[in-house]
């Protein structure tokens, strides 16, 4: 589970479907609220509360949820306190009260009277004005500016949904593969395997840890040694189909004693 804190009040957190099926979760049941979620959501509000200091006696976290194409689950938590939702308010009658003002009956009887083309025009230029008016309840319109906060860069964390993560590596070169392997050797890495496709190196690796601090030794030789690390990343399955297999198990090990 990826967990980017946008700003003081704002997280958004990226679960990938394969993260939910080791827990035996479908992106399908999170999205519903199904009962064998609870336990999921209870860790994902310790954890987004912890990042933005929610206070339960005077704030409300609110949480919309949505479905990615390839099946991910992306969740944003926004922490509001009186003030903000006074401003949520403010905004949602100041939108209610322009969308009133543009869809009167006497438009909708001017438009019902033209023909043809005309018809089709005039629809079309009401609905753009009452779209941009409720677009303006949730900020997304060209009129809203972000909180001067959310400029800033995003701070990311990783936090696993089990102990258990497999993550491929991107190498240019053999050469790269050996020095990460050196690095990375004494991680508690439980099963790897490098395999060749086209003119990239590619180990897939499964990391055994819950540790912040291992995923981060993971993660810094990842950004050192290598082209890219992703974690539960779709293409592995790309990689072990197509791929050639140089090394079927216990890549690193072998991958080390070259190095020596």
């Amino acid at each position: 589970m990826i967990i980017v804190k946008m700003n003081d009040t704002t997280v958004e957190c990226s679960i990938a479907a394969s993260e939910l099926h080791e827990i035996g979760l479908t992106p399908e049941a999170v999205i519903n609220g199904a009962e064998n979620t609870s336990s999921f959501f209870a860790k994902l509000n310790k954890e987004v509360g912890q990042q933005l200091g929610y206070d339960p006696e005077t704030e409300v976290m609110m949480m919309s949820k949505n479905m990615m194409m390839d099946g991910s689950i992306r969740i944003f938590a926004v922490k509001m306190s009186n003030e903000d939702i006074q401003t949520a308010s403010d905004r949602i009658k100041g939108a209610a009260e322009t969308v009133l003002r543009i869809l009167t009956q006497e438009k909708v009887d001017e438009i019902k009277s033209k023909n043809g083309r005309d018809k089709g025009i005039a629809l079309n230029e009401v609905i753009t004005n009452v779209s941009e008016a409720i677009n303006r309840i949730y900020g997304r319109d060209k009129f809203y500016t972000l909180p001067e906060e959310t400029t800033k860069t995003p701070e990311a964390s990783y936090q696993p949904l089990s102990e258990y993560a497999e993550y491929m590596v991107e190498f240019d070169t053999f050469d790269e593969a050996k020095r990460f392997s050196k690095v990375v050797q004494k991680l508690p890495i439980v099963d790897s395997s490098l395999y060749k496709l086209e003119e990239g190196y590619y180990m897939i690796l499964g990391l055994l840890s819950s540790d912040e601090s291992v995923i981060y030794d993971l993660r810094r030789a990842g950004v050192e040694y290598s082209n890219m690390l992703v974690v539960n990343a779709t293409e592995a399955m790309y990689v072990r189909e197509h791929g050639d297999r140089l090394v079927g198990s216990d890549a690193i090990i072998h991958l080390t004693d070259l190095s020596r």
